[in-house]
């Protein structure tokens, strides 16, 4: 063999261990991570999106059904030997998503607002493709390489830019985005899930008249990936048109699909923390404590950040993975970054606790000050940090120790029995409107929340028997 014809072997060989052909799409693809690496990387980010947003377990028929039916759909997809993971999400947001490995995840905020399995089916069958795509997991290995150790101060930024974006809780967790050609290559593929699956094509058009009815709505119902998703009107239209149907599609109530819903808890549960005044209540942790006056406050499902007025200070609380206090606080101040100041040991709310306080530059070499605490409170070591400039730190200080000083366990009890509002499924007594219903049967929705949870138009002359989704208080 020639010295040519042995370079152009060589160049082929190693073209053909950097890409295969997709078995989902017919597409070559480069530089793809083996089986084996993909489903350990899905499995490293799982382990995330659970710390995250745990499963819903209230609602066993509810899980169920998700795992059924996806099973269904990864059974007839290209890569039936993934070990499919199907889970529904404790979630209000209607959302959801997908991990390379075959990890797929909807939330019980998305459930709530679908009307029969079909269109469960219409929604995992999406996900599903994603990941017989492999669209995506080339970006999750390259998140995974950069991915650094997530310490307090490595979630939250000094300067605030990124204030609005501390309830995703967890650095390493970002759900990805797909570009326009992975949508509408995965709205494909569903299609072909959906129909070997045995379910009803039309649920995929009617789902995305779903999600055009929440952005149109807005304010909080609108599903957060919609900002990086093309539009769901087109791709309901594109849907339609590949379907040969229309593109508007009858609303069927499925009682199967609505037994199983019926009792979910249906958005924000105060069982994750509420606001109660300046009072901070975390009832499936049992403690609580006052923020400081007139500062904003965000919460997710395990910590609590107070914003000042200025927007330029903050006190956080949340839980670490520490089991030792003073581990914790060595942690902290672990790299340099951070000047550790006069440490002190005491008790707040009746629980022993270690605090110190810091200091800090900011990316602009401004000098920052702050105080963290931890608290050993039952089996678990709270942390309390607060962060602002150094001018105007000692005017921040009095207002500040009220916060650290005010943890402890929850004081009255009707503040811990708390329950969320929940899917309410009744049968209408008699023949009636949207409107009717909101105004006679009792639920907490108002007439639009109502129409847009069941799909259906404000003056829709709905029959006796129809089943409808309403939401009941505790």
């Amino acid at each position: 063999m020639g010295a040519r014809a042995a370079s152009s072997a060589l160049a082929l060989s190693l073209v053909l261990v950097a890409c295969s052909r997709n078995a989902a799409t017919g597409r070559l693809q480069f530089l793809l991570p083996s089986d084996d690496e993909e489903i350990q990387l899905g499995r490293d980010a799982d382990a995330d999106v659970r710390v995250a947003m745990p499963p819903y377990t209230e609602q066993k028929a509810a899980t169920a059904l998700v795992v059924e039916v996806g099973r269904s759909l990864a059974a007839v997809s290209e890569r039936p030997e993934l070990p499919w993971q199907y889970t529904l999400l404790d979630d209000p947001q209607v959302n959801a998503f997908a991990l390379p490995g075959g990890f797929v995840y909807v939330t019980r905020g998305l459930l709530a607002h679908l009307e029969n399995t079909d269109e469960l089916a219409a929604v995992l069958a999406h996900e599903t493709a994603h990941v017989t795509a492999r669209h995506g997991v080339v970006q999750l290995r390259k998140q995974a390489t950069a991915r650094r150790s997530v310490g307090i101060f490595r979630v939250i930024d000094p300067n605030l830019r990124h204030i609005g974006g501390l309830a995703a809780r967890t650095a390493g967790l970002a759900l990805l985005a797909y570009s326009r050609e992975d949508e509408n290559e995965a709205d494909d593929l569903a299609i072909r899930y959906v129909q070997a699956g045995g379910y009803h094509r039309e649920a995929l058009v009617r789902v995305f008249e779903v999600l055009t009815a929440l952005e149109r709505k807005g304010g909080d119902q609108t599903p957060p990936w919609l900002s990086t998703h093309p539009d769901p009107a087109d791709r309901q239209r594109r849907t339609a048109a590949a379907l040969s149907i229309a593109a508007t599609v009858p609303v069927r109530p499925q009682a199967e699909y609505l037994q199983a819903i019926d009792g979910l808890a249906f958005g924000e549960d105060p069982r994750d923390g509420y606001m109660l005044g300046e009072t901070f209540v975390h009832p499936r942790s049992g403690f609580e404590l006052v923020l400081p006056p007139q500062w904003k406050a965000f919460h997710d499902r395990e910590q609590v950040v107070a914003v000042s007025p200025d927007e330029r200070a903050l006190f956080v609380a949340l839980p670490t993975k520490f089991s030792d206090r003073a581990r914790a606080l060595t942690d902290f101040f672990v790299g340099g970054e951070i000047t550790a100041g006069e440490r002190i040991e005491g008790k707040v709310g009746g629980f022993p606790v270690s605090s110190q306080s810091f200091a800090l530059l900011d990316d602009n070499g401004a000098k920052l000050m702050g105080l963290v605490a931890f608290v050993d409170f039952d089996g678990v070591v709270m942390a309390m940090v607060a962060i602002g400039p150094e001018q105007g730190w000692s005017e921040r200080a009095d207002v500040l120790a009220r916060s650290f000083g005010s943890f402890g366990r929850i004081a009255e009890r009707g503040r811990a029995e708390v329950q969320p509002a929940r899917i309410d499924v009744i049968a209408l007594p008699r023949a009636m409107t949207v409107q009717d219903a909101a105004r006679e049967l009792g639920g907490i929705t108002s007439a639009d929340g109502l129409a847009l949870l069941n799909g259906v138009a404000l003056d829709a002359a709905l029959p006796e028997g129809y089943l409808l989704k309403q939401v009941k208080a505790p």
